[in-house]
């Protein structure tokens, strides 16, 4: 067995020697990197390693033109692969996969959601709860007004309409833990 390794490793070098510029030429011309033209030549000698038995038989020409059309095949499915793996790229670049979520953060989600849900109830009970000129400029205020503006829209001046903001947030905080029905108190009334 070890004379017919040792044969089979002649003939494969001898092989390499009399055709391998030849196929590392024919893959040079396919490839762009020489790590590819590399791999693809090894990848060459390992298949015609395995089928030696049957090259051993070929004569010098054909032994050549064997090694050439292996060479070729392997180029071309390198070819096939790297183009197929870069659609999938540009596909995923374009169309990113949906991330599974765990069991764990599905439990996580839907607690938060509950959460969220029942903080939405308890503002809005809340907002219910004050006076409507509260509710009115603390709406004003949550959807981006500022002063000025908050002031433009109740017909009163910037400063007036910061005074009622301020006066309203602290009813809401005071509501905001309440009991539902409990009565909002009286906001304390300042004098400019």
């Amino acid at each position: 067995m070890a004379d017919d390794n040792d044969d089979r490793e002649q003939v494969l070098r001898a092989l390499i020697g009399a055709h391998g510029q030849t196929v590392r030429a024919v893959l040079a011309r396919s490839e762009r990197s020489r790590e590819d033209v590399d791999e693809l030549w090894a990848d060459v000698f390992l298949v015609a390693f395995r089928r030696v038995d049957e090259l051993s038989e070929l004569s010098e020409g054909e032994q050549r033109g064997w090694l050439i059309r292996t060479a070729s095949y392997l180029a071309a499915n390198h070819g096939r692969r790297r183009s197929s793996w870069r659609r999938m790229l540009d596909r995923l670049a374009r169309e990113p996969l949906e991330q599974q979520s765990s069991p764990e953060e599905a439990v996580q989600r839907a607690e938060q959601r509950v959460e969220d849900d029942n903080t939405s109830r308890a503002v809005r009970a809340t907002l219910n709860r004050l006076r409507a000129a509260d509710r009115r400029v603390l709406v004003l205020d949550a959807l981006g007004h500022d002063g000025p503006s908050i002031g433009g829209q109740l017909g009163i001046s910037a400063g007036a309409a910061r005074k009622r903001l301020m006066v309203a947030r602290i009813a809401f905080r005071q509501q905001f833990g309440a009991p539902a029905d409990e009565p909002a108190p009286a906001p304390a009334r300042t004098k400019p």
